[in-house]
């Protein structure tokens, strides 16, 4: 992935730091929210980690007027940023939330990946759009991955792996269909004020719930770290990489972080959570991410044509 970025004309030694960064923050946020697990609920990390971000964020854009331009929107606009708020933030920040009080960092990353080709599947059925033999051998790849992760492991009695596993499935489902919503509706709202607007109306949707389950008792300061560290780090910061990516390179370079974002989640669950990384979540990893590169279109199978006689 570093090569494909070196022999890239666009691409600078500035853009690699940040595409390694980026992948670093978004690793790591499979950590922060192990260490919020047992003593923050779910719906009070995933409030506080669109309402830090939504902060971080707003301070950044009073500084930026590149990013202030875009903050104006139509009623209409503003409408449909509130369904990609449901979709793209409230809804699997809880869910990924709860599933990594149970999955481990490596394991949670690598099941995340798979959302592109959750995106696919919907974009084929939704938006009617094409899928070639190379990307449905992609497709076939991803879920023989998954399959093979967790095979064995999918227990529905107290306790068990198989409602995290069904979270975590159901955070790429809807990361796939806010893409294509945003693909079908949302043109002409730039990502940078969808972003923000999306942050702050979903830390409004929570606000009451989340002070519901506010904890009363101490918490510690691990926990605290961890919800900082997701709406800062994993958040805000992330966000405003990714966003200076795409516009010094490409949307295509930007997110195939998707790729490096399960090895430095591995890396960072093995220093910090001591959770050593299996065999068989390499090679299942492995398989997940050749089937998205496939069913994205990254790495295409080429028809090699017969020189006619």
């Amino acid at each position: 992935m570093i090569g494909f970025l070196l022999h890239n004309n666009r691409v600078k030694i500035k853009n690699i730091i940040d595409f390694i960064l980026l992948s670093a923050l978004w690793g790591g946020s499979y950590v922060f929210m192990k260490f919020t697990a047992g003593y923050i609920e779910p719906i009070v990390v995933a409030e506080s980690r669109m309402l830090i971000a939504a902060v971080c964020l707003g301070f950044i854009s009073l500084f930026n007027r590149h990013w202030w331009q875009h903050m104006k929107m139509t009623w209409p606009q503003y409408q449909k940023t509130f369904v990609i708020s449901i979709f793209n933030s409230v809804l699997p920040f809880i869910l990924f939330t709860y599933a990594m009080q149970s999955l481990n960092a490596g394991i949670g990353a690598i099941l995340n990946a798979t959302s592109p080709i959750w995106t696919a599947i919907i974009a084929a059925f939704w938006l009617k759009d094409r899928l070639s033999p190379s990307r449905l051998l992609g497709l076939f790849l991803g879920f023989l991955g998954i399959v093979l992760l967790v095979w064995g492991k999918v227990d529905f009695s107290v306790g068990g792996l198989g409602l995290p596993f069904l979270a975590s499935i159901g955070v790429t489902i809807s990361y796939g269909f806010a893409t294509n919503y945003m693909k079908k509706y949302c043109d002409g709202i730039h990502p940078i004020g969808m972003t923000l607007v999306s942050m702050i109306m979903g830390s409004f949707i929570l606000a009451i719930p989340a002070y519901q389950y506010f904890p009363t008792g101490l918490v510690p300061n691990i926990a605290w770290i961890g919800m900082v560290g997701l709406g800062v780090g994993s958040t805000a910061i992330a966000y405003f990489l990714f966003y200076r990516l795409i516009e010094q390179t490409s949307p295509s370079i930007a997110i195939s972080t998707t790729f490096l974002v399960p090895v430095f989640s591995i890396l960072w669950g093995d220093i910090f959570l001591h959770e050593e990384p299996t065999l068989r979540m390499i090679l299942c990893g492995g398989v997940i991410l050749l089937g998205t590169a496939l069913a994205v279109g990254i790495l295409p199978i080429k028809r090699v044509r017969r020189a006619s006689a």
